[in-house]
């Protein structure tokens, strides 16, 4: 039975401008962020990963990076791990470029699958690229994948069979986790939704 751990990179510069980066790859973590993956890295040693995917997006690969070599495993870059694509939005960091992204992230939330950033990506193109990297995780497989929060926390909610449960609960911290057990063919139980243990640590 496939267990999945879901990732968020760690706190990365252009979370500390409140940049909206959802094409450009680049975006290097930040010191406080390079601290958060070492200490997940720590936290997963003993969780048996057996694979490390990521998104392509610089945040996300410098925290795989850190973890696979505290793991000793090599990451894979897989591109449909990356951020939502908010199109017209790229690179802006205005109360009002944040409004529109978070009317159309809301609608994602709510499963709206014709939702789409201006000059960006729908709902149901996000879903099904998001879908395509969970469905190729194998079922003796233990893997971790380093994504992003928008994309996860909008398409997870729509897999997992006990989503009910998890509705009040759209947030993933830098580094926090949702972790997965496979149910059924593209459905999943969520035995832990932003999960972040592992920053207590002194």
């Amino acid at each position: 039975m496939a267990v999945i751990y879901l990732m968020r990179h760690g706190e990365s510069i252009v979370n500390v401008e409140r940049r909206l980066k959802c094409k450009a790859l680049d975006g290097d973590l930040s010191l406080l962020g390079r601290e958060q993956a070492a200490k997940a890295a720590r936290w997963l040693l003993d969780k048996g990963i057996t694979t490390l995917y990521c998104s392509p997006f610089q945040r996300a690969e410098q925290t795989a990076q850190i973890i696979g070599d505290c793991l000793g495993i090599a990451h894979v870059t897989d591109k449909n791990l990356g951020e939502m694509d908010c199109g017209d939005l790229e690179g802006r960091t205005d109360d009002a470029a944040w409004a529109a992204r978070d009317n159309i992230y809301d609608r994602w939330l709510a499963g709206d699958w014709d939702a789409t950033f201006p000059g960006g990506e729908s709902f149901r193109h996000a879903f099904e690229r998001f879908n395509r990297s969970l469905t190729q995780i194998r079922e003796e497989e233990t893997a971790l994948m380093v994504t992003h929060g928008g994309i996860a926390c909008s398409v997870v909610l729509l897999l997992c069979v006990n989503a009910a449960a998890l509705q009040r609960s759209p947030v993933l911290d830098n580094t926090g986790f949702i972790v997965l057990e496979s149910y059924d063919v593209g459905r999943y139980i969520c035995q832990a939704w932003n999960l972040v243990e592992h920053m207590t640590e002194v």
